[in-house]
């Protein structure tokens, strides 16, 4: 199903900003569903600014969240769209380069929550 104008507008809209793109990248490419805390961590940008950009991808229809127990993680919404896709692909294709200091963060984060 493709996507109408508006729902492309607020994608393009919503990866037009450095932290959320990032976010995005991270999702992607980490594949772990991440919580505001690692986030915060991760970017090193404080709590409001993370849980605002969630929240504008989440209005977006790109990124989706879960309880559990006390905690909510985010993940990339899953979707046959033949849109989301191409957006996932051109997103994914970022290069690591760019995101050197945030992967090894997030790793580090991700190894503290698995012990």
């Amino acid at each position: 199903m493709k996507p109408n104008l508006q729902n492309s507008l607020n994608t393009f809209k919503a990866l037009s900003e450095v932290t959320r793109l990032k976010i995005i990248w991270l999702l992607i490419n980490m594949d772990s569903k991440i919580c505001v805390s690692e986030i915060i961590e991760v970017l090193n940008e404080p709590q409001y600014n993370v849980s605002r950009h969630l929240r504008i991808l989440k209005k977006a229809d790109i990124i989706d969240e879960s309880k559990e127990g006390k905690w909510v993680y985010y993940f990339i919404k899953s979707t046959d769209s033949e849109f989301m896709s191409h957006i996932k692909n051109a997103v994914s294709t970022i290069s690591e380069k760019d995101m050197t200091i945030e992967i090894e963060r997030c790793k580090q984060r991700l190894l503290e929550r698995d012990s």
